[in-house]
């Protein structure tokens, strides 16, 4: 069952002091995992490092992001024997304009 994300609320409960921390902490690191990035039409696609430890700390990150970002669609993909290791995190109309602050480093153009 498919939902529209324009229909579902931002509902985070954090504090603005614990956005700060959690911008400072597990986005950070993130922002430091990713060795390539893809511009998508509502988002971006970015590639990380294949090891279980990178992998696992992602999943941190979304289960983190979907609590307040609810909006948001996150993919993972890892190919076969140790393949590439992409996260595409998309979203509606203004969606991409929020990722390319919260997500992607600095250099990123549109």
């Amino acid at each position: 069952m498919k939902h529209d994300p324009a229909d579902m609320p931002i509902a985070c409960c954090l504090t603005s002091v614990e956005l700060r921390e959690r911008a400072a902490t597990l986005l950070a690191q993130y922002r430091s995992a990713v060795n390539g990035t893809e511009e998508l039409g509502d988002g971006y696609a970015f590639l990380v490092p294949r090891e279980g430890k990178w992998i696992a700390m992602i999943a941190k990150m979304m289960v983190a992001e979907r609590e307040c970002r609810p909006f948001l669609t996150f993919e993972l993909v890892a190919q076969p024997n140790m393949g590439p290791v992409t996260v595409s995190v998309t979203g509606p109309a203004g969606a991409k304009e929020f990722l390319r602050t919260v997500l992607c480093m600095a250099d990123v153009s549109t």
